[in-house]
Parts: structure tokens; sequence; C-alpha cells
């Protein structure tokens, strides 16, 4: 069993922004008006309503946003991350290059339409904000900042908004060396469905969907495993704000397909299955805030929307290099 616990090597992290810079002045181009889709493009963060209507920079020039996006309750703030590589040096000599990833918010209102960092060489990725605003849950590798890394250790993390600590759960030590990635929340707050996944030395290789307890793992690792590979090819959970239904993406060629699944394991259901020529990316899909539609990305950069009992399919924006929609709350 692993509690919750607060994690001591990342405190020194947390003292307050690490980099903070300025995307312009878009004022003009970000107020909110009604439900928005935030996606990336080309590395950076535009904004469109739910039609695809109204496209337009939000955190212009930084190029290397990568992953999912959550947004704020109450819509002020989005959550990303971007990904980078830092140069480590050891008084031995040793070191070398490691490529990292890290959490940022940007701003949405147009006085103070900026993008500010919350952890530094964290390795923290796929971020979702909870129900409540009190917290950030994410993907972190622990050996995130560690020079040369070949062997990843990946747990899921959580951000106190308000006293910016960051706790984890780890998972139960087995020969599989499994790892949790792309968590997403009950709406309650205590339960998290995520992809287990387990590292062959060369390569993290998705297993299937879980879900577990917020506060600590109680599975055994054969347990997880068994759970896990009955949504075999299961990909990106994404918890409906409602509660009723973890949607999911098929990685599973002869099963592809967007996906309905209560979190007991029951009631699995096909929502969407892609026409020839149309591949679903592996990007979580997004909810709309009151869990009648989602929206999804394809591998030829297009953002789909559909209703949830899987009528009205279509694409908004692209093809092109669209990707990781996030619908605001």
């Amino acid at each position: 069993m692993t509690e919750l616990r607060p994690s001591i090597i990342l405190a020194v992290l947390l003292t307050g922004a690490i980099l903070v810079g300025s995307s312009g002045d878009l004022s003009a181009q970000t107020a909110m008006a009604g439900e928005q889709i935030a996606f990336i493009r080309n590395g950076d963060i535009w904004l469109m309503n739910p039609d695809g209507a109204d496209q337009r920079p939000l955190v212009g020039g930084i190029q290397n946003a990568k992953g999912k996006l959550s947004w704020e309750p109450g819509n002020k703030r989005i959550v990303f991350s971007r990904s980078g590589s830092l140069q480590l040096k050891y008084p031995d000599g040793g070191g070398g290059n490691h490529r990292v990833y890290d959490l940022f918010f940007a701003f949405i209102d147009s006085t103070n339409n900026f993008w500010m960092g919350i952890t530094e060489t964290l390795g923290a990725q796929s971020p979702e904000w909870s129900k409540d605003g009190s917290k950030v849950t994410f993907t972190y590798d622990v050996n995130g900042a560690m020079a040369n890394s070949t062997w990843p250790e990946y747990r899921v993390g959580f951000y106190d908004v308000k006293t910016r600590v960051i706790s984890d759960i780890s998972l139960p030590r087995s020969s599989d060396a499994l790892f949790a990635m792309t968590p997403t929340l009950s709406p309650d707050g205590s339960r998290v469905a995520f992809n287990l996944a387990r590292f062959d030395g060369k390569q993290v290789i998705p297993i299937g969907i879980v879900v577990t307890s917020a506060t600590k793992v109680t599975q055994t690792a054969e347990e997880l495993m068994a759970a896990a590979k009955k949504l075999s090819g299961s990909t990106s959970p994404s918890w409906s704000p409602d509660g009723n239904w973890i949607a999911y993406v098929s990685s599973d060629l002869s099963n592809a397909g967007l996906y309905f699944i209560h979190a007991d394991g029951t009631g699995k259901k096909l929502i969407y299955e892609p026409p020839a020529g149309i591949t679903l990316a592996g990007s979580p899909p997004t909810w709309s805030p009151d869990s009648k539609r989602l929206a999804f990305g394809t591998l030829n950069g297009a953002i789909f929307t559909i209703n949830s009992d899987g009528s009205n399919a279509k694409m908004i924006s692209g093809p092109g290099s669209d990707t990781f929609p996030a619908w605001s709350r």
C-alpha cells in the first residue's frame, strides 16, 4: 500500500514563479465569450469557439507547449506543459543533456495576459485541474532531472494550488516496472484513472486504463495488471464532469475508436469509430461542461466535436497541426 505523501525532493521547486513571459498584446483577441476550446498549434496555445470559429492565439512564440491542457474552474487560467532540455553538470565532471517537461499557467483575462512557470525540471506533463480548483494532477518522472537518465519512473503528482506543495502516489514495486500516465480525477476528487504502462528498458509501453483511490493505491501490482489488461489498448482517459463516464481512446487497430466506460469497468460502449483514412490521436478527449459533447484530435492535426450519444461528429479545425483540445469549464 502506498500512501499519499509530500514529496520532499520537490519542495525547493515551489518557492514562487519559476519563469514568466508575455504573449504580447492579445487583449482584444482573448476576451472570453461563452464556452471556448483551447488547443495547441505548432507548439503555441490557441483558443476557438466550440464550432471552430474565432481561432486566435493565447500563448504565442513559445513553440514548445506539448501535451494535455486543462482549464481552471472559472476559466481564468489554463495549466499546460512545455518540453525542453536541461544541461546538468556535476562536481566530478559528469552530467549531460536531459529532456524535461514542466508545468505552466496561462492567464486568460485581457489585463493579465501572460504565462508563468510553476515547476522547474520536474518532468511534469499531462496536467488536469480538479473540479473544485484546489489542485492540479499530473504525471511526472521522478528521474526527470537526472542527467542522461535511461530508466524513468512515472508517478501521479498533485500540485496544491494554494500551498504550492506537491505530493504524489507511486505504484507497487514489481518486476514489470509499472508506471502511471495521463491521470484524470473523478469530479469529487476521490478517485483517479490513469493509463498503466510498463518500461521494457527501451520504451514505455501502455497496457490499459485502471482506476484507484486518489490518496493511496490499494491494489497489488498483479491486480493493477489484470485490470489494465481487461481494457488492453485503452489510453488517455478523461472523466466526465457529471462523474458518470470515463472517455478514452482505443489504440487497438482491430477496435480503434472513442469509447465510454463506467469507473467500475461496466457499460463499455463505442461512441465514435473513425472512418478509413482517419486515425485518432493518443490525446485525451475533452468534455463540455454539461457532459453532453466532447472534442478530440486526430493524427492528421484536426480537431473534432461529437455529441455524447455518438451523433453529429464534425471537424472544427484542421487538418494541419492542431492537437490536445481542452473545453472550458
